[in-house]
């Protein structure tokens, strides 16, 4: 894969509303673009802006190559810029940095002049939402938690989806001794991605004990049959 896509895009304001766009506000609101369709983990993405135009606001940006789809799909569904409707256009994209070339087969060049840096900014930035923690207040688990670490989507997400919900809505005494068989699959799974995923996670002993345990105990329908044989 690609390790860097570059973009040559610009930002439109609509309803004619006069409004300072800086490199860093610029850049913070594609992320909160990626944050609003993709979640929090995803919004931890690495941009560069690497030439910018105060009064066009048009700028180049690098991505990380597996983010460039992600990216591409925020920008086109962004409709706002600090609470002012506007979008994006893109001009060119390339995982080469001089493909992004002018009509005349030059490099586009974009200075920030004089005049761009005379007046300071006036553009206040609004507080961060709050980010919910794993469990939501309605009690569903919020998969986006980045305290998850990515478990939730890796090859293994769906088993540790199914294993986590069930110990979180389980009832049993003790709480979750009724989800053994899905904490074993997503172990199971989990020993196929060594290197992904923690070894001594993937080789619990408390299931390896479980198992044990399950093998050595008799099984309580032949104890009902033995009492009645004798």
């Amino acid at each position: 894969m690609t390790k860097y896509y570059y973009l040559d895009i610009s930002l439109k304001i609509h309803n004619d509303v006069d409004c300072e766009v800086t490199p860093e506000y610029f850049k913070q609101n594609i992320i909160s673009a990626i944050r609003q369709l993709f979640g929090e983990v995803s919004a931890c993405v690495d941009i560069d802006i690497l030439k910018y135009n105060f009064i066009s606001k048009r700028a180049v940006v690098r991505v990380p190559g597996d983010y460039y789809v992600k990216t591409r799909s925020s920008l086109t569904l962004c409709g706002k810029y600090q609470d002012t409707a506007c979008s994006y256009q893109i001009h060119k994209a390339s995982p080469v940095l001089l493909n992004l070339q002018g009509p005349d087969g030059k490099d586009i060049v974009i200075f920030a002049t004089a005049e761009d840096h005379k007046t300071p900014s006036t553009v206040t930035l609004p507080e961060p939402d709050q980010q919910p923690g794993l469990i939501l207040p309605n009690g569903d688990i919020n998969w986006n938690c980045p305290c998850l670490g990515g478990m939730a989507t890796g090859p293994c997400g769906v088993e540790f989806r199914n294993a986590f919900s069930c110990f979180h809505y389980s009832e049993a005494d003790p709480k979750g001794s009724d989800c053994y068989d899905l904490f074993k699959t997503m172990q199971n799974c989990m020993q196929k991605y060594p290197t992904l995923y923690n070894k001594d996670l993937a080789d619990d002993e408390d299931f390896s004990s479980m198992d044990s345990d399950k093998k050595d105990s008799p099984d309580k329908s032949s104890e009902k049959s033995d009492k009645k044989s004798s």
